[in-house]
């Protein structure tokens, strides 16, 4: 069980919350999973709600080229008090744990 895993469990996990469709404009080509709090915060790295499918297009062009449009966008589709709750939080994750967690999702 490692961190590799887990960030592939959790970017597949993400496509599949959002439909395999990107969130911001709906296509379903070169889908990718982005991190709302950068993936460095490990208290949120693995946090569904810490994620949002996006295609190539949206996630470079949009999400990391206009970070105020991105923010003002995405408080309308995702608990960012929560996120900022937890933003300082714990900072070891237990990748065994995330891993079943994860898994679990994708297999329902």
């Amino acid at each position: 069980m490692n961190k590799k895993i887990c960030d592939e469990l959790w970017k597949q996990t993400v496509k599949k919350h959002a439909g395999f469709k990107c969130e911001k404009c709906g296509k379903t080509e070169y889908l990718q999973a982005h991190h709302i709090i950068p993936r460095t915060n490990y208290a949120l790295r693995f946090d569904l709600e810490n994620g949002v499918a996006l295609c190539r297009k949206c996630h470079i062009y949009w999400a990391h080229k206009d970070a105020i449009g991105f923010m003002e966008w995405i408080k309308d589709k995702r608990n960012i008090a929560y996120l900022e709750s937890r933003r300082y939080g714990q900072t070891k994750n237990d990748y065994k744990l995330i891993e079943i967690y994860l898994k679990g999702i994708l297999d329902e």
